[in-house]
């Protein structure tokens, strides 16, 4: 039995995940979801399995299908995006209809929620719902024993055109999972600005204990961790096995639990100098211990979800602390020596504009290296698209989801300019541009592009 994996084509570079998709012109993750996919299919013997990752690979719809078709698969499974959904409705009934023949399915949060109606507008034939993994090796096996699509955690349309939902899967443990399947991509077509070669990505754990209320989380609120034993060994696996130097975890919230990442970073000190690496955080799961451990483990870089600078909008996004408890926190993150970054949320309902200023103030008092920032986004089967259902525009297709009272006043771009062309963060940036010289330029570019893109869409918009 053949089987194809397809990060779906895209006029530019994007990544998908099931908790997001994004524009990433600096950078790109693999497609960690549809690798532990492949590592699933491939346990059994007489499976093929490729992973064809269109976006690294720069394919084109044309050429994606021309390359699905050559390969003749008996499954095909795709990872959809959130922001992107239209163009993967669109190129997955294309590949469908290409291969009438094949059991051809989706997984992603999109799919997830709307099961129905994202079989009916591609015609695919199964969407796998949420955590995809097990259901996925179950509708393999059906596959070989001639049975029709279904089983466990299996969405589709019988022969009846009758809907068959399913339940939202997750796993109790990811102890009997395989390592996610390195020999399934080139690594040296992804990394993240300023690390180098060969890449790749890991994640220790699936879900997220915290209440906020706008995340799509990693499959769900109940958080699952590996053994710190079992992270420690798939890195050291993709070391010695691929030649893997620079990594992230992508774990929601990687020092979610203190005792395990200490564990962690412990065992990662002992694999020496080889590695570089980055995670993400919270400002209250991290402080000056935690910050040298990740440090001497060989982390370099730290993503901070700190949103906002002002206590108001973090009590309506839920975040679970209070902003001057953890001040303590972020300066000693910020005195340790790993490299740090802020993402931000702009444009909430609660948000003024004396609250966007103090997020402006705290990023440059915390000398960010980085700064990420986006406007809010009420995702289905988030708590708060149920909070502000009254005051949402949503449509599966074509794909909108937006407050409707969200003026678009381009904050995002005004918040990036202040950071970024500040005096006092040029300064400091001269030091990168001497060390990394190329990848600061292309940094660069691509920052003044998006800044001279919103003042267009601004001025437009007052012509308008």
């Amino acid at each position: 039995m053949k089987v194809l994996l397809i990060n779906p084509p895209y006029r530019s570079q994007i990544i998908r995940r099931y908790v997001c998709s994004y524009n990433a012109p600096n950078f790109l993750f693999p497609p960690l979801e549809l690798m532990y996919l492949s590592a699933q299919a491939g346990q059994e013997e007489g499976r093929r399995v490729r992973l064809m990752d269109c976006i690294a690979e720069g394919l084109s719809t044309a050429e994606a299908l021309k390359r699905a078709r050559a390969y003749d698969p008996d499954v095909v499974v795709a990872i959809m995006a959130i922001e992107f959904f239209d163009s993967d409705v669109e190129f997955m009934s294309s590949l469908k209809r290409m291969l009438p023949e094949a059991w051809v399915g989706t997984f992603g949060h999109l799919p997830s929620s709307f099961s129905e109606q994202c079989l009916r507008a591609t015609g695919t034939d199964f969407v796998l719902v949420g955590e995809p993994d097990m259901a996925f090796s179950r509708l393999l096996e059906r596959r070989e024993k001639g049975l029709p699509p279904g089983g466990d955690g299996v969405a589709f349309i019988d022969g009846d055109d009758a809907f068959a939902p399913a339940e939202y899967q997750r796993l109790d443990s990811l102890d009997g999972l395989p390592f996610a399947d390195q020999s399934a991509i080139d690594h040296s077509l992804y990394g993240e600005p300023f690390f180098g070669h060969p890449y790749t990505t890991f994640q220790s754990s699936r879900g997220c204990p915290f209440p906020c209320t706008y995340c799509v989380r990693s499959f769900g609120r109940k958080f699952v961790m590996a053994p710190a034993g079992r992270v420690v060994e798939e890195v050291r696996s993709a070391v010695e096995g691929f030649g893997i130097r620079y990594f992230r975890f992508m774990d929601d919230t990687f020092t979610a639990s203190r005792k395990r990442t200490l564990e962690i970073c412990g065992g990662l000190a002992e694999i020496g100098d080889a590695i570089t690496w980055s995670c993400l955080t919270l400002p209250n799961t991290i402080d000056g211990e935690i910050a040298a451990a990740l440090r001497d483990a060989g982390c370099r870089r730290i993503y901070v979800g700190i949103e906002s600078g002002s206590q108001k909008v973090i009590d309506y996004l839920k975040r679970g602390y209070e902003l001057e408890a953890v001040m303590d926190n972020l300066r000693e993150m910020r005195q340790s020596g790993l490299e740090m970054v802020g993402w931000f949320i702009v444009g909430s309902p609660a948000e003024e504009r004396a609250d966007f200023e103090k997020s402006i103030a705290l990023a440059k008092e915390l000398k960010l290296e980085f700064i990420a920032v986006s406007t809010l986004v009420p995702y289905p089967n988030t708590e708060l698209y149920e909070r502000e259902a009254d005051n949402i525009d949503f449509s599966l297709l074509p794909y909108s989801c937006r407050f409707k009272d969200q003026a678009d006043t381009g904050l995002e771009a005004e918040f990036y300019r202040r950071y970024y062309l500040d005096p006092a963060y040029m300064a400091r940036k001269l030091g990168s541009l001497a060390r990394h010289p190329g990848e600061s330029i292309r940094a660069s570019r691509e920052f003044l592009r998006y800044v001279v893109a919103s003042r267009r869409d601004e001025h437009r918009k007052d012509l308008l």
